[in-house]
């Protein structure tokens, strides 16, 4: 299984997401923006106006700087 993990500045939301992917597919997200973090994932992918990231990774238009190490999602997956 592929484990691939992206932080993305979304300017037009205003929004600051982090996603997991395993094998191309969104399996947890943190959304961080003015309101505070929304945590998502496969068991609880709807919270309010958020929703799980559901295409496929290649369908983001990523940088390379966009990704990042799997500690560094954990360390903000695990700060709620």
């Amino acid at each position: 299984m592929k484990e691939t993990f992206v932080k993305k500045f979304w300017e037009e939301e205003k929004t600051l997401f982090y996603l997991h992917f395993q094998d191309d597919m969104a399996v947890r997200q943190i959304e961080v923006n003015s309101n505070g973090k929304v945590f998502l994932s496969e068991e609880f992918p709807i919270k309010g106006d958020s929703i799980l990231y559901d295409q496929p990774l290649q369908d983001l238009d990523l940088q390379e700087n966009d990704f990042i190490s799997e500690q560094e999602f954990e360390d903000v997956w695990s700060n709620r």
